[in-house]
């Protein structure tokens, strides 16, 4: 038991990394999308207020939230496997 919380700590060391660099990398997609659309459509105003209002709708907007299954599948399955594996 105490082999599996160990493996499980580790587990929630590396998810967190692996979810901290998957953050960041979608939110530089979407700023570079938000950019190229300004460029496309030759807005014009503020650039740089526009696509932090842009960013903040991407932060309240699914896509953020889909990133919490980083964690959650495979905590999930690796759960399932214990459940299996000692209790059937």
């Amino acid at each position: 038991m105490i082999g599996w919380l160990r493996l499980m700590a580790f587990a929630l060391v590396g998810l967190t990394i692996i979810y901290f660099f998957v953050g960041l990398y979608s939110r530089s997609v979407r700023r570079e999308k938000l950019e190229k659309r300004w460029v496309s459509e030759g807005l014009e105003g503020d650039r740089d207020a526009w696509i932090e209002e842009g960013m903040k709708a991407y932060d309240r907007g699914l896509k953020k939230k889909l990133l919490w299954l980083i964690y959650i599948l495979p905590l999930t399955a690796a759960t399932v496997a214990f459940y299996v594996v000692n209790f059937k």
